[in-house]
């Protein structure tokens, strides 16, 4: 009688890790649907973004890159650059006008952060920041002496 108890104790216990590794997996198949949506999404925004550069005649080749060239100083130095920049714009829009950030943070699943920054000595830098939420611009913080 004992074997029999056992024998259905491990049956119930495998069944119940079988239960955990299936709520895994269904949470990964999740998780990479979810992917693949911002993906897209990104991908949408960036051929737009495209279209709207080669249409001002703007565009830049890939090699090139969107980066500023040794002549030209970053874009985000410029005061009426920042100007343009308004709550409710795509990150796209504003590193369309800023250019690319010096680093981005992620403050959560749904919250980034740009940072734009140039050290301008052994203790002194210039710092700026543009803060999203959803996706479209929540705060602007214009570069500082720090």
């Amino acid at each position: 009688m004992s074997r029999i108890a056992t024998a259905l104790l491990l049956t119930l216990l495998c069944r119940v890790g079988v239960a955990a590794d299936d709520f895994k997996v269904i949470k990964l198949e999740q998780d990479v649907v979810n992917l693949q949506r911002r993906v897209d999404e990104l991908s949408r925004q960036l051929d737009q973004l495209r279209q709207r550069s080669a249409v001002s005649g703007t565009s830049r080749s890939m090699a090139e890159g969107p980066g500023p060239t040794a002549e030209a100083p970053p874009r985000w130095l410029s005061a009426a650059n920042w100007q343009r920049v308004h709550p409710g714009m795509s990150e796209l829009e504003v590193i369309e006008i800023l250019g690319p950030p010096a680093s981005v943070r992620t403050d959560s699943p749904d919250a980034r952060t740009l940072l734009y920054a140039m050290e301008l000595g052994p203790s002194a830098f210039l710092g700026g920041s543009v803060a999203f939420a959803g996706g479209r611009v929540v705060d602007l913080q214009v570069p500082v002496l720090k």
